[in-house]
């Protein structure tokens, strides 16, 4: 419009301007260039074509790449999810010659999903079974791969998580410590490296791991003796206790070449598996630790 302006416009329009988040500053930058950790010198070599930000996708990429190499127990699980689920696609051709409908391959993806979502959930001992889970089982040729699920709801789960099993982290412990062995055999004066922590892992960690292992071991066992002295049969007894100890339930209906009924069970096989599932889910090593009276005593 032709009509000039009042005082007050133009004192809005000066407040307007004069805002302080209109000014260049470091912070706006940062969010300008969404680097919230650069400095003023880092966006200057920026403008100056000296040197680049990296990209979103390269931040997350190497974010990614040293959470993994920090976790060697999600280095595990993702070389289990990745190799189990193949391994049962590519038994199709290998050993299950008789299955149908090999060369459609909307069943051939739902086979090969229905692998990694099954073995993810027992690897972390959650135990859900995938809406796929029957067509790969067709697709493999296993009626009921419960040794599989099984193993994986044993060994599965993080440290300071939730999840049963013996843990991802001590089956690394003990790997590390077993190929350090070996090493040892056909080198017996070489030096293991990696750094202190290494060698603390292969040392301390893998004992404790062991003891662990041999303490979860032998729990597994008593407890298999408990039902099969009650009457239970050794696949009953063996599902149950893996259950049990796992925290992973779903293992009685999916494991089981037959769905196991709890209902059935006499009152004193629910005693023992009450408290089998106590026991998995505090750990003995820990209810040992409770048990110690110097503990008490700190």
């Amino acid at each position: 419009r032709d009509e000039p302006l009042s005082d007050d416009e133009l004192r809005d329009v000066e407040e307007a301007l004069n805002r302080p988040d209109l000014f260049i500053t470091t912070d706006t930058l940062r969010q300008a260039y969404e680097q919230p950790q650069a400095e003023l010198v880092d966006f200057l070599r920026h403008i100056l074509k000296i040197a680049t930000f990296p990209s979103r996708e390269e931040v997350i990429r190497q974010a990614f790449q040293e959470f993994i190499q920090a976790h060697p127990e999600f280095r595990i699980a993702l070389f289990l999810v990745a190799s189990i689920p193949v391994l049962l696609f590519f038994r199709h051709w290998i050993a299950a010659l008789d299955v149908q409908d090999a060369a459609e391959p909307g069943l051939a993806l739902k086979a090969l999903w229905g692998g990694v979502f099954t073995v993810l959930s027992f690897l972390t001992t959650t135990g859900f079974e995938s809406s796929d889970w029957a067509e790969a089982r067709q697709w493999s040729g296993l009626g009921t791969p419960g040794i599989i699920l099984m193993g994986l709801a044993l060994i599965g789960g993080g440290v300071a998580t939730t999840a049963g099993g013996v843990k991802l982290l001590r089956v690394y412990a003990l790997f590390k410590h077993g190929a350090r062995e070996m090493e040892r055999l056909v080198h017996p004066s070489s030096i293991g490296g990696a750094g202190v922590a290494a060698r603390r892992l292969r040392r301390q960690g893998a004992q404790v791991a062991w003891v662990f292992f041999m303490l979860f071991a032998l729990s597994l066992a008593l407890i298999v003796v408990l039902f099969t002295l009650n009457g239970e049969d050794f696949e009953t007894a063996l599902t149950l206790s893996v259950a049990a100890l796992s925290t992973t339930g779903p293992v009685i209906h999916v494991a089981a070449e037959t769905p196991i009924s709890l209902l059935s069970l006499s009152p004193f096989s629910k005693l023992v598996l009450a408290g089998a599932m106590v026991l998995g889910r505090l750990e003995l090593l820990a209810i040992i630790a409770l048990m110690n009276p110097d503990l008490w005593r700190r």
